[in-house]
């Protein structure tokens, strides 16, 4: 029997959580001004100009990852929300304090590091779902727009008796506008670095090289080594004068 069905008969196998009603008045809320706000915006728009958009979607996702089952980075029981191991073997979970002690525990036992079951006892492709998503680039104004869609249409059939399943979906897409969102309201490249993105231009470098830490690191780059590098001296008794600028009192 479905919950909607034993609402309707009285039964007693059913009840709204705690904090739903609230969180989803909420979650309602802080989505429905959010269309607007993107109206306003065009392609080229100030990276400033995302900010708002930013913080708006950063607390719609905070809600709506409140209304959805907790999500685990890790897939580790113990650490939920641990460090991630970039390394794993193939068939070890994700967990890097897990990891780590499975690694030392083969090398005491003089084991032949051959992976077997992980120890979050989770298959690849299940370790492939855990955390939210993150979309990837090149990050546009199409693609927050294509998700607040998508978002806007999940959130009209929300209900206090939807399924857990549907507040994990748009989590999900929340936090995929969140992250374009991000990415657009972050300061434009204009020194052209990709080691340096936001570094300052410098004026006096040519076409192509305005990134005033690169420059500074081409020049020192092509200073003879030989070239005398002038440091102030101070002699001890100069510095012990300066030590004792003000005589103590008698006594």
């Amino acid at each position: 029997m479905s919950p909607q069905e034993q609402q309707r008969t009285g039964g007693r196998g059913y009840s709204v959580p705690t904090g739903r009603p609230y969180a989803l008045k909420q979650l309602q809320d802080s989505l429905s001004t959010l269309g607007d706000q993107v109206k306003e915006l065009y392609e080229g728009s100030h990276p400033a100009e995302y900010e708002p958009v930013t913080d708006a979607l950063w607390t719609a996702f905070r809600t709506a990852a409140g209304l959805a089952p907790a999500k685990s980075y890790t897939g580790c029981p113990v650490h939920p929300n641990g460090a991630l191991d970039p390394e794993a073997p193939e068939g070890w979970g994700r967990c890097l304090l897990c990891n780590d002690r499975r690694r030392l525990g083969l090398r005491f036992q003089g084991g032949t590091g051959r992976p077997g079951p992980g120890p979050a006892g989770q298959a690849p492709a299940e370790q492939r779902r855990l955390g939210y998503p993150v979309p990837d680039g090149p990050y546009t104004l199409g693609m927050l727009r294509a998700y607040l869609r998508a978002v806007d249409e999940q959130r009209f059939h929300l209900t206090l008796t939807s399924p857990d399943q549907a507040f994990v979906r748009i989590a999900d897409d929340v936090h995929r506008a969140f992250i374009v969102a991000r990415e657009l309201s972050r300061p434009r490249n204009a020194s052209g670095c990709s080691e340096h993105p936001g570094a300052p231009i410098d004026p006096d470098a040519p076409p192509g090289e305005a990134c005033i830490f690169c420059a500074g690191r081409k020049r020192r780059a092509q200073r003879s080594p030989q070239t005398p590098e002038m440091l102030p001296r101070i002699r001890r008794g100069e510095r012990r004068q300066l030590r004792r600028r003000f005589e103590r009192p008698p006594g």
